[in-house]
């Protein structure tokens, strides 16, 4: 079947609590799966929320608390919190992308987590460039683990955030035929002509579908238990935008603004080919005698052991 309904969540986060979040994500997979939808995308780092707090100065003592809670509650991908998540894929046989800080030793990454229709893990994806001030907060991916993944909606990729501007990273993409792509935003409003540029360029750049999801978010949501000062309130703020685009870079849904809203429409994957008959970047377009994508996608630890086994 080429045709099947896709959708995006634009839901304020449970700010720093994977567990309440991990019960609000399977709340959403399903309230989309009863809209008919078989593939389900969250913002960048949704499980525990954007750090909105990261425009803080770093000698800020709000700055400091926020960093510690952000280390404490980073998981790893097999961490009880994500197991309504697992249940709810599984469940409702929906194909999911979830952001979430993840936390290897002591380095949080921001990850894109892709689960399967039967509630296993497919992948998993490392932001290669935190961006600005996510620097602080974020490490950097190594390449290793950007991939493209079969599901029953079709071949599944995605990046976090400014990764859209990252030239390579988009060619890496095409280049494994990427039919569906998972484009996961924080809310800054700033970020609302760059993501429509970005997003729509690729869906004609690719020729694949694009599902953009974003996050709204103000002072309002973030718990008590994390008392604002009046500047620290004025970086909170997510205006959502959540869309979903057709190969060659049409809206089948125009960006949502300023609620929560689950965001969905029907795809069709054979409409891709007349996208690709006019461009295919790693493909009849392709001049590799004048340019080429060298890839390293080995793993790159910092401790690389040898020994005699």
């Amino acid at each position: 079947m080429s045709k099947s309904i896709v959708a995006a969540v634009q839901w304020a986060p449970e700010v720093l609590n994977p567990v309440a979040g991990g019960e609000k994500a399977a709340a959403a997979i399903a309230e989309a799966a009863d809209k008919g939808a078989q593939l389900v995308v969250f913002p960048e780092c949704w499980l525990q929320g954007y750090p909105y707090w990261s425009g803080l100065a770093p000698t800020d003592p709000e700055y400091q608390a926020f960093r510690q809670i952000s280390f404490e509650t980073a998981i790893t991908v097999d961490d009880h919190a994500l197991e309504p998540v697992y249940q709810a894929a599984a469940t409702h046989q929906c194909t999911v992308v979830l952001g979430l800080h993840e936390k290897e030793g002591g380095t949080i990454y921001c990850t894109l987590l892709y689960i399967g229709a039967d509630g296993r893990i497919l992948g998993k994806h490392r932001k290669l460039i935190p961006t600005q001030a996510e620097r602080l907060v974020w490490g950097r991916g190594d390449g290793s683990d950007l991939d493209v993944y079969d599901t029953p909606v079709g071949r599944l990729g995605g990046l976090n955030c400014f990764e859209h501007q990252m030239a390579p990273a988009r060619i890496a993409l095409s280049g494994m035929n990427m039919q569906i792509h998972a484009a996961a935003w924080p809310g800054h409003a700033f970020l609302h002509d760059i993501i429509d540029a970005s997003t729509r360029h690729l869906a004609h750049e690719n020729a694949c579908f694009v599902i953009v999801a974003r996050e709204v978010m103000s002072p309002e949501r973030v718990p008590d238990t994390f008392p604002l000062s009046e500047d620290a309130a004025g970086h909170w703020h997510g205006h959502g935008g959540s869309a979903i685009i057709a190969p060659g870079g049409r809206y089948l849904v125009e960006p949502a603004y300023d609620r929560e809203t689950i965001v969905s429409a029907e795809i069709d994957l054979a409409d891709i080919a007349v996208n690709k008959w006019f461009f295919d970047g790693t493909g009849h377009y392709a001049r590799p005698d004048v340019f080429q994508l060298r890839w390293d996608k080995r793993p790159k630890p910092a401790v690389d052991v040898l020994d005699d086994a």
